[in-house]
């Protein structure tokens, strides 16, 4: 088996623009548009005209063919931004190492395991949600919490699919009644690398899931103070910050209002809210933040202290088997108005295909503003990076009393149809 991280998806979908960002954990090597474009001798973007046949890049504000522009709208096969804005934790974090099985195993002990029985080391994720893979996955079936949509991009680790189901059961635990399965997208394909139309969802650690509707609408539907059942829905996202290890949850802006303040009117305390929705600054990083194209669905990253740490531990043996390849490294380009991708690729010395792939665009219709993903030579293999530390879960205060129990309960949701 050879698992590159440059494996590719034929799955299509909703699209945006996006980045490539590493997160914690990551592998991907930052290297500066500066740097990367001197080393490659090539010209300022603005010296080099389009060539016949190129489409300068659209105006930010062009609306999609059709109609008025919408961020959940297809916009020219665009990649989904669900990369995750850098957001390391703050110096006043406590952060953690969590104990390993391979603590007490020699480098000699994981290579034999490496060469002759991989299986026994369990999933591995690779390198970063945007630029990793995955290893000894696990593939998601239908359980009563959710069900999936494409079960062939629905491979996780073990971690991943566990944190999921904990958070899921808090919910059908506070709402035994009626509380359907939702309908799970996307985690990684079978053995990670790009899956268009994602920027991530390589490392076997993101996952796309619905929310939680009053009458039980279609995957990828729109939410809307109308349609969305906010107690079970905010029951989710609150377990995800209490029950699990998560990184980051993608959350429309306009759908977090609506849960902020349903949560603040059902006895949340503020303070802990503001911390989880936008952070403060220098102290802690937000959780919960806008990317366009969810207001169909959430998108959660969570850390993975056993998958990641043996994918680590493990890094320097798979790369001598030729079971993985070394993490790409990128450079985050800002597209000027009347730039094609073809002067882009130009300007890094990166082939046209590539660059569409590393962003996962399906044409070379590009956006005015956007930010691209620009892959970049490195010298030599990519290190996996240090050991990760995790940080304390953010546990809010105990509720605050927000009127009588027969108040509360006829504040109960309706079964959901």
């Amino acid at each position: 088996m050879r698992v590159l991280v440059t494996a590719s998806s034929k799955r299509s979908a909703l699209a945006c623009v996006a980045l490539g960002v590493a997160v914690a954990g990551c592998a991907a090597q930052r290297v500066t548009a500066g740097n990367a474009a001197r080393a490659s001798g090539a010209a300022n973007a603005a010296e080099m005209p389009p060539l016949p046949g190129e489409e300068p890049a659209l105006a930010a504000s062009a609306p999609a063919a059709g109609g008025a522009a919408s961020e959940d709208d297809s916009e020219h096969g665009e990649a989904l931004d669900d990369s995750g804005e850098s957001a390391e934790p703050t110096a006043t974090e406590v952060l953690a190492v969590r104990p390993h099985p391979l603590d007490t195993w020699s480098d000699a002990q994981i290579a034999a395991a490496v060469s002759h029985d991989l299986r026994s080391l369990g999933p591995m994720s690779l390198g970063s949600p945007n630029a990793g893979a995955l290893l000894n996955g696990v593939q998601a079936t239908e359980t009563p919490f959710y069900k999936p949509v494409s079960p062939s991009g629905a491979w996780g680790t073990q971690e991943t699919l566990d944190f999921l189901a904990r958070a899921l059961a808090k919910v059908h635990e506070e709402f035994p009644e009626g509380t359907p399965a939702l309908a799970l997208g996307d985690i990684s394909d079978r053995n990670g690398g790009p899956a268009r139309p994602h920027i991530s969802h390589q490392s076997g650690r993101d996952v796309d899931i619905g929310y939680f509707y009053k009458e039980g609408a279609r995957w990828y539907a729109r939410g809307t103070a109308q349609n969305l059942d906010l107690p079970r829905s905010w029951s989710f996202v609150r377990a995800l910050l209490t029950e699990t290890d998560v990184d980051l949850i993608l959350i429309d802006h306009s759908i977090q209002v609506l849960l902020e303040d349903y949560a603040r009117a059902h006895g949340e305390d503020s303070g802990w809210l503001a911390g989880v929705f936008r952070g403060v600054p220098g102290k802690l990083r937000p959780i919960i933040r806008h990317a366009p194209g969810h207001a169909t669905h959430i998108h959660v990253r969570f850390f993975n202290p056993l998958a990641q740490e043996t994918a680590r531990r493990c890094h320097a043996f798979l790369l001598q088997a030729k079971l993985t390849s070394a993490p790409q490294s990128y450079v985050t380009h800002k597209v000027k108005k009347n730039e094609t991708l073809g002067m882009i690729a130009r300007k890094y010395g990166v082939p046209v295909p590539r660059l569409r792939a590393a962003n996962g665009l399906k044409s070379s219709l590009i956006r005015e503003k956007s930010l691209l993903r620009v892959p970049v030579a490195t010298r030599g293999p990519v290190g996996p990076g240090p050991r990760l530390r995790v940080p304390s879960r953010r546990l809010p205060p105990p509720l605050k009393s927000t009127g009588t129990a027969e108040q509360a309960a006829s504040a109960q949701p309706p079964p959901t149809k």
